[in-house]
């Protein structure tokens, strides 16, 4: 039994990670300065968890200390695991070492949709029978968390891109989803960016393979340099693994195209354009693996996606709240289109950006990615433990949307919101709460000031 010590536990990554040592029968202690319900799960299940940090949180007998991206080298407990002489490692070089435990390794990355995308795959093979080793970002319904402990030798795990770890990680199958310009506070360039990703699909073994968006001019290039079969997906013409006849507004159905031949169709509880070419990545992957069309048909039926993946936090008559992570101006722009085509009223937007760097790098993006809404209502940065520095922050990005696009637009602090939105909201309006930051939090608040005036 080893001693692993997770400073930065609460982390969607994190937390996974902790979850998957505690089951394999190790001894798990971790600090995080916001706990939330993933540790409180952790705690249920033999962990002990700190809030804060501190240097008498680290056991003297600790073996590993794990360390999120976002702490600094100067934390309390790096130092005294130095002190201890721990060895202390990332949250990519654990993954990693999982990776290698198993025989046969999924890695599914990408700018957009790896979440959905990791979470489909190792649904489909626990329905089928696999008993995967998981680790997601996100919550997933199917496993009742973010991971999960299998006991045969296939792991399937997202693998973040974001501090470039991942071009270390190999694997049996790589999934990547699409490449955009994407945390360049730590790339630099999205010529470094690319670069990261061409080492990561030449980490694949030459006997596995690599799925791809088939779609992403960039990509095509990239797997030009996978040693093992690339097999593409996307919708239109020319991809290994398409649709055809599909519709994507209050459900997903479609026929699936594999080849050339059609395979038959399938329906999903989920949403949008993008979700089917998330699905349509799963198939690639789940048929490569050798599994039956009809198991991964009925396997994507019964799938009910992942936790802040528009899910609705609640409806009050005609209106509809409804959360999601997008956080990227591809995925906000997506996100809200596939809401315009779900409802029939109007789309009231609130957005929470997530760090400075990004909001600054992708400025003129944010400028036309709510084009789609009827209301638009923005709110500070989430810094996700970043310093503010100079350059374009949101409130200039507010003063240069083109205003005329919007019924209205707005600028309001965070704890506003639920009362604003409850006074302008009608009959049939979906109310979209958007960002990767704490902008959750408002969720079930808005749900109640709207039901207050309700009953006024």
């Amino acid at each position: 039994m080893s001693k692993i010590h997770f400073v930065g536990v609460a982390g969607i990554g994190m937390s996974a990670l902790a979850d998957i040592q505690l089951a394999k029968g190790n001894r798990v202690t971790g600090s995080d300065l916001r706990p939330n319900n993933l540790t409180d799960d952790l705690c249920r299940k033999g962990a002990k968890i700190y809030k804060g940090h501190d240097s008498s949180n680290v056991p003297r007998d600790v073996d590993f200390v794990v360390k999120s991206t976002c702490i600094r080298d100067n934390n309390p407990e790096l130092e005294k695991a130095r002190e201890l002489g721990a060895r202390i490692i990332s949250r990519g070089e654990m993954l990693k070492i999982l990776m290698e435990e198993s025989a046969f390794s999924v890695a599914v990355t990408g700018t957009h949709g790896k979440t959905t995308t990791s979470a489909l795959i190792a649904h489909i093979a626990e329905h089928c029978g696999k008993d995967p080793t998981v680790v997601v970002g996100g919550e997933i319904e199917s496993f009742s968390g973010n991971a999960k402990f299998g006991k045969s030798d296939m792991i399937i795990a997202e693998v973040d891109e974001s501090d470039g770890y991942f071009r270390k990680i190999p694997s049996t199958c790589a999934v990547i989803t699409n490449a955009e310009r994407e945390h360049m506070e730590h790339y630099g360039s999205f010529e470094q960016l690319l670069g990261a990703y061409k080492e990561f699909i030449e980490g694949v073994a030459p006997e596995g393979f690599l799925v791809f968006g088939g779609e992403d001019p960039v990509l095509g290039e990239l797997v030009k340099s996978a040693r093992g079969a690339a097999v593409s997906f996307g919708l239109g013409g020319g991809f290994d693994v398409t649709s055809l006849d599909y519709d994507t507004r209050r459900s997903i159905t479609g026929e699936v195209i594999i080849d050339g031949k059609n395979r038959g169709r399938v329906s999903s509880t989920l949403i949008g354009r993008h979700n089917l070419k998330n699905i349509l990545a799963a198939i690639a992957v789940c048929i490569k693996m050798g599994l039956g069309f009809d198991q991964i048909s009925r396997a994507i039926g019964s799938f009910r996606g992942v936790k802040r993946r528009f899910q609705t936090v609640g409806r009050v008559g005609n209106i509809e709240v409804i959360e999601d992570y997008a956080h990227h101006p591809t995925e906000l722009e997506s996100v809200i289109e596939a809401a315009k085509d779900y409802g029939t009223g109007r789309i009231i937007s609130v957005f929470q950006p997530h760090r400075h760097s990004r909001t600054n790098d992708l400025a003129e993006e944010f400028l036309a990615c709510f084009d789609k809404s009827d209301i638009l209502i923005l709110t500070d940065v989430y810094s996700a433990d970043e310093e503010p520095a100079a350059g374009i922050g949101i409130r200039d990005i507010y003063g240069k949307i083109d205003r005329s696009k919007f019924e209205e637009l707005d600028f309001l602090a965070k704890k506003d919101i639920p009362r604003h939105i409850a006074g302008i909201a009608k009959d049939g309006d979906i109310v979209l709460i958007l960002g990767a930051g704490d902008i959750r939090e408002i969720a079930a608040s808005v749900v109640g000031q709207i039901k207050k005036n309700a009953k006024r």
